[in-house]
């Protein structure tokens, strides 16, 4: 399993896999390209601090931020069926139409 999302508890801040940034400090746009759970603090890396999400960006940065403060949406890498953009329910997604 690995994690595709983050969504901080105030709806405030989103980081997805593969998507652009914010960035105030350069024109140039930044994307996510890895996030992961740490559980445990590492005492060789300081960045692995326990109960915190790393969110690592094409631009080389590593933002660490709690894991008490975000949500994290996890994929185990298969295709996911998902309901389509105008929000119908998984039967009219699959069946195309009214149930």
């Amino acid at each position: 399993m690995k994690i595709v999302s983050l969504q901080s508890v105030d709806n405030r801040t989103w980081f997805e896999v593969g998507k652009p940034i914010l960035n105030l400090m350069r024109d140039d746009e930044i994307s996510v390209t890895e996030i992961k759970y740490n559980a445990l603090a590492n005492k060789s890396n300081p960045v692995l601090i326990a109960h915190t999400y790393q969110v690592k960006t094409s631009d080389g940065h590593i933002r660490v931020l709690p894991a008490d403060k975000y949500i994290a949406e996890w994929s185990d890498g298969t295709d996911r069926i998902s309901p389509d953009e105008i929000g119908n329910d998984i039967h009219e997604f699959l069946h195309g139409g009214d149930k």
